[in-house]
């Protein structure tokens, strides 16, 4: 996609509730399953934390800091998700909107990390 090409950008990503998630049988997605649990080994690529720790430092440290004041899981979910916000906000136009929606098991982590992506004075309001 091009940059600065998107007006609204809604996303609703896993919320990191250390889970495991399954289709119900009668369901179109029957037999599908989906594990909602990150760890740092297993899930963060050294290339991801390399750029990010060169090219966004803050955003690193928000990463680091919900790494370092919840868990090493915590840490691995932010690092996924920044990766992809960073995506989300080079396709996003200066004048477009986010909407990301998440529950209290990681809002506050997702909100620091947003704020070094997007910058603070970007946050309009939350929606409860």
């Amino acid at each position: 996609m091009n940059s600065e090409s998107v007006d609204l950008i809604a996303t609703d990503p896993p919320f990191n509730k250390r889970r495991d998630f399954h289709a119900t049988p009668d369901s179109l997605a029957a037999g599908a399953k989906f594990q909602d649990r990150w760890s740092w080994e297993m899930d963060v690529h050294q290339d991801w934390v390399d750029q990010i720790t060169d090219d966004y430092p803050r955003l690193m440290e928000a990463i680091e800091s919900a790494r370092y004041a919840h868990s090493d899981g915590m840490g691995a979910f932010m690092c996924l998700m920044a990766v992809r916000l960073l995506e989300m906000h080079r396709v996003l136009k200066l004048t477009g909107s986010i909407y990301l929606h998440c529950d209290p098991t990681a809002s506050h982590y997702l909100k620091a990390v947003m704020d070094a992506i997007f910058g603070w004075k970007q946050f309009r309001n939350e929606v409860i």
